[in-house]
């Protein structure tokens, strides 16, 4: 599906102590260089234009592209393209200083006229382009100079610095076109340790090394991602030696560990899985059914069984964050469905569902048939839904077919979380501005006021303590009238050679992205 820190850290950025690169941590200690990395991953974007992926960069585009800043191995904001930036006027101007003798893989200079192009392109797409919500406030993109660039904000918006880690856009190669351009989405020049060299869609993108990049060219020559949307085929391909690395899922986990030629790098992740509803279907109307549903899955069971034992019950859409708050009482309670459903006016049938007006509380689960771990989850929740009364009809469907009905759908095992700022996990799937149907990523078209406030009031604010406030606001809302049904938070698994050196440990983003987030330091021991 379609990636934000306060301003902790501004005062050693601003002088420059913390000058890690776009995709810099980690060190390959003594690889060699040399040799093509060769990796399958089952999920493949549409478009490999950073501004127009919503929170979750793929691995190609985490490689091609650089954003002012970054992430590093503790996912805190750190410089990238600028090495230092300085934060005024109560938040609402924001200075940086890109680093010296930048370029793109064209070899074009990198100046302040494209940081300015890239947000003013981004506003201007407004719908077609969901990040452009992180730049509502920019008033102005001002260019003092070719390495200077000044924010100027209507007001203060506390995860702009997060926000800028997006990949920043070449002029040059944009201009007079639309930031949908299919041309530049399939073929992009970047800034990042690696460049793009083919793209075959629904194949594989291959990447050489950046002789260009800012802190050296990268030990790998070359890597290649492999798109293979079928778990089975992707560790087939694993075990037959036709790809040197692939995302794994848990129940292929045991499968990998036997293979001496490679070793398994898991992850946590800021990744969940929930039951998400499509408000558009009066079924989903009475918030104590949905209350109830939640109190009607076995999470537990399900990270055992399904997930074996790699990952955590959910219980809302920030319990990776620094934000959490205890609002969410959800757990296995079939006392308290029973109680719920009375009291919403159901009563069992013969067939032990719960029914009124002589309708049951029926609706398709879909999701993406590819995805096993997805499938599982569905019909293990099914199941226990089922059991408890609710008339569920789980149809896993293709994912080409998905991405072109999601407001068909009824209700979708659905991902999502970053293990950013809170502003990124919440605002884009929740908040009623982002509805599917406005283009934004509130794919179920969820519209609480309450919910909305608290969103607002988590970004407009620099002070820590409202931020904190808003947040524990905006997940008590979000208890009271569940937009989903949480499932499970997943770990991710990821099989590399075991020669291979460089992959450092960090809490990954939706699909586990992320991984590649040091790549440039990886070598062949």
């Amino acid at each position: 599906m379609r990636k934000s820190a306060l301003v902790i850290g501004t005062v050693a950025a601003a002088t420059g102590l913390l000058a890690t690169g776009c995709g810099s941590g980690g060190d390959a200690g003594s690889g060699k260089s040399g040799g093509t990395f060769t990796y399958a991953i089952g999920d493949e974007p549409e478009t490999l234009n950073p501004a127009l992926q919503d929170e979750h960069t793929d691995p190609v585009t985490e490689l091609v592209f650089c954003g002012l800043t970054r992430h590093d191995a503790a996912n805190k904001v750190v410089p990238g393209l600028a090495e230092s930036w300085q934060v005024g006027k109560g938040g609402t101007e924001y200075t940086f200083k890109l680093r010296s003798g930048l370029t793109w893989h064209d070899g074009k200079p990198i100046t302040s006229k494209d940081v300015k192009f890239t947000v003013d392109a981004v506003k201007q797409a407004a719908a077609d382009a969901p990040l452009s919500r992180n730049f509502a406030a920019v008033k102005a993109v001002e260019t003092p100079d070719q390495s200077t660039v000044r924010f100027v904000l209507s007001k203060p918006f506390a995860p702009l610095l997060d926000a800028v880690s997006m990949g920043l856009l070449p002029e040059h190669a944009l201009a007079g076109k639309k930031l949908t351009d299919a041309g530049f989405g399939q073929s992009p020049v970047g800034s990042g340790p690696f460049k793009l060299t083919t793209f075959k869609p629904g194949q594989y993108a291959e990447l050489e090394s950046f002789g260009g990049y800012y802190e050296g060219k990268p030990k790998l020559p070359k890597i290649v991602i492999k798109y293979v949307p079928d778990d089975t085929a992707r560790l087939i391909q694993l075990k037959n030696g036709e790809v040197d690395g692939a995302h794994v899922q848990p129940q292929q986990v045991a499968k990998v560990k036997d293979d001496g030629k490679v070793r398994l790098e898991t992850y946590p992740t800021a990744d969940y899985r929930a039951l998400m509803f499509n408000f558009k279907r009066p079924v989903f109307a009475d918030k104590a059914i949905r209350q109830a549903m939640n109190y009607a899955v076995d999470r537990d069971a399900i990270v055992k069984s399904v997930l074996a034992g790699q990952g955590s019950p959910a219980t809302g859409p920030l319990d990776q964050s620094p934000y959490k708050s205890d609002a969410a009482p959800f757990t296995f309670d079939p006392a308290k469905v029973e109680e719920l459903m009375k009291g919403a006016g159901y009563a069992k049938n013969g067939q032990g569902l719960w029914e009124k007006g002589g309708k049951t509380v029926r609706f398709e689960l879909s999701t993406f048939a590819e995805d096993s771990a997805r499938v599982a989850i569905l019909n293990v929740a099914a199941t226990q839904l089922k059991q408890q009364g609710f008339d569920i009809v789980p149809n896993p469907r293709p994912k080409d077919w998905v991405r072109k009905h999601w407001g068909d759908l009824e209700a979708f095992v659905v991902g999502w979380g970053t293990p950013y700022d809170a502003d990124s996990s919440v605002f884009g799937p929740f908040h009623s501005s982002q509805a599917l149907d406005k283009g934004g990523s509130n794919y179920g078209t969820y519209n609480n006021p309450q919910v909305d406030k608290a969103l607002e009031a988590g970004r407009d604010t620099m002070d820590e303590g409202e931020r904190k406030a808003a947040y524990a606001d905006f997940q008590k809302a979000l208890a009271e009238d569940p937009p989903f049904v949480w499932i499970a938070y997943l770990d991710t698994n990821n099989a590399v050679p075991k020669n291979l050196t460089g992959p450092a440990k960090r809490t990954l983003g939706h699909h586990g992205y992320g991984f590649f987030w040091n790549a440039e330091k990886w070598a062949w021991s």
